[in-house]
């Protein structure tokens, strides 16, 4: 348990290192750095503003978050990531709550480590505020109602916990924070045989709770706007993406697949064991232990079942079933070594062959072996990892197998170290939205009016911060040849080939076009990188004086 918990220490402080090492990541993250940025500086904080426009598509929670910490610490990228941080502090109190309701404190202690040395998390706690923030409150939602049923002399005070859990989450992001957790928790009602036990939950006092928190700042928004914005957001906004497919490219309903797999990287056999004891709980005796793993395969099936028929999807969505993935596979750990089997090692040489396989990769795709996108840290990294999965084969084959899974975890907090403190900030290199803000502004003389700045198409939100004033969006040339026409200097963000497009109109309405700026544009796609295909490039075109 010692060294255990000293390895948490580094895998829960990397969380707040090198948080401003990067520029915002398009697209999403412009918005929880720059509407908080706008709310400070305005005082008003009921209706979000971005772009110059009203943002209403989603609550308010993590706006007034952000703004919070701008007026403690300053305003920048970096406080807002602080943000991001600390709610990931909050997934991993919910994977010990968890893991210690499945089984014991060293269960949820191993959850814990299980999740904050997996890359997928580590990344996604420093880009994406709103996601972070609505898991947060629904794993700790999900957490708490596992430690009512446990801890029954406690169950008013859980309760009440989870209650104001689904009410925070809902004015994160809305009703999901309280459909998905009611809907696992009154099907594990019905499978548990236990409906009446609803009259337990302190149902009538929750909802009261829920609505005290959501109440005053919806009303806030009907009294200044009426109901146009709240239909919108309670039926456009979210049945719509359910419905509407948001995202190019089909996606079938299998994608979750691999995501499920794979989000908790390298430990993807001990989560593939903990599903299947989770399926098994069903056929198990009615202990405490089965009853929890049924509850966690529930959460986790219900929010992979439903996502997977949606017409967007997006592998976020089903973020909030990683503390419960990661509670399963500890649990799997923790039976492992007690037993001392077999099948506790070969699950750990399988780790092992992850890890080296993916060591090999990097270092053939971002590595001294890649043929074009190399990326600085990736030597260490692949060495990294294949060292760590040599030391795992070696431990296991000498049946020490808590060593094994503690190398497993040093392993991926070393690689973690590095990803981090090194391959992040060299992405900067590929990122172009500093770069040409930096030449806007060089370009732009002090006794002239600011120029025109637009989007066509490909939109890079984080213009707007770096900016710090609107960016205009066009989406086709008709209106955007209308809008050059008008504009003495303009600076239009496009890719080369929406770029021939338009020269070749724009040379025929006599109008002065040219390109100001090229750059490179970081994609992290599997696809590009696996066919050698270079990062794509984007333009900043001049139109006019511009020119």
């Amino acid at each position: 348990m010692k060294e255990l918990r000293l390895l948490l220490v580094p895998s829960i402080l990397l969380l707040f290192l090198g948080l401003g090492a990067n520029t915002i990541w398009d697209a999403n993250e412009a918005f929880y750095v720059d509407t908080p940025r706008q709310m400070v500086e305005s005082g008003n904080y009921i209706n979000p503003v971005f772009n110059g426009e009203a943002r209403m598509n989603k609550p308010v929670l993590s706006y007034w978050v952000v703004a919070g910490l701008y007026q403690v610490f300053g305003e920048s990228v970096a406080v807002e990531r602080f943000g991001i941080a600390l709610g990931a502090l909050g997934i991993l109190l919910a994977a010990w709550l968890f893991g210690r309701a499945l089984r014991s404190p060293l269960t949820g202690w191993l959850a814990v480590l299980i999740l904050a040395t997996a890359p997928r998390f580590v990344m996604f706690s420093r880009r994406i505020f709103i996601d972070i923030w609505v898991t947060m409150f629904m794993t700790l939602t999900m957490g708490c109602f596992l430690l009512a049923e446990r801890y029954p002399s406690r169950r008013r005070l859980w309760l009440g916990l989870m209650y104001a859990a689904i009410g925070l989450g809902v004015l994160t992001k809305g009703p999901v924070a309280l459909v998905f957790p009611a809907a696992a928790i009154g099907l594990w009602l019905v499978v548990e045989r236990r409906v009446a036990d609803l009259g337990r939950l302190w149902v009538v006092p929750g909802a009261l709770i829920v609505v005290a928190i959501n109440l005053p700042w919806w009303w806030a928004v009907y009294a200044q706007q009426g109901w146009d914005p709240v239909q919108a957001f309670w039926l456009g906004e979210n049945f719509g993406r359910y419905t509407e497919s948001m995202q190019p490219g089909e996606r079938n309903m299998f994608f979750y697949v691999p995501v499920v797999i794979g989000d908790l990287f390298p430990w993807s056999a001990f989560v593939v064991a903990g599903l299947a004891s989770g399926v098994a709980a069903f056929w198990a005796r009615t202990d405490d232990a089965s009853a929890m793993r049924r509850l966690l395969l529930i959460w986790v099936a219900l929010l992979v079942g439903v996502f997977s028929f949606s017409q967007t999807k997006q592998d976020l969505y089903v973020f909030p079933i990683m503390p419960a993935l990661a509670a399963l596979a500890a649990d799997v750990l923790v039976r492992g070594v007690e037993t001392g089997g077999a099948r506790l090692r070969v699950w750990l040489v399988g780790t092992a062959v992850l890890l080296a396989v993916a060591g090999a990769g990097i270092a053939v795709l971002f590595g001294a072996l890649a043929r074009v996108h190399h990326i600085a840290g990736a030597d260490i990294l692949a060495v990294t990892l294949v060292l760590g999965a040599l030391v795992v084969v070696a431990l296991a084959w000498q049946q020490r197998t808590y060593a094994a899974v503690l190398s497993v975890a040093t392993t991926m907090v070393i690689a973690n170290y590095v990803f981090v403190l090194v391959s992040l900030p060299a992405v900067e290199a590929f990122k172009p939205v500093v770069p040409m803000v930096q030449t806007i502004r060089a370009r732009t003389r002090p006794d002239a009016p600011p120029p025109v700045v637009a989007h066509y198409i490909t939109s890079l939100p984080s213009l707007t911060y770096y900016l710090h004033r609107p960016v205009e969006g066009y989406f086709d040339l008709p209106s955007l040849l209308k809008r050059t026409q008008t504009a003495e200097e303009m600076y239009v963000l496009m890719r080369p080939h929406e770029y021939v497009d338009f020269e070749r109109v724009a040379r025929d309405e006599n109008l002065a076009v040219c390109v100001v700026q090229r750059q490179t544009l970081f994609e992290a796609k599997l696809r590009l990188v696996l066919d050698g295909t270079p990062w794509p490039e984007v333009y900043l075109v001049g139109t006019g004086r511009a020119c």
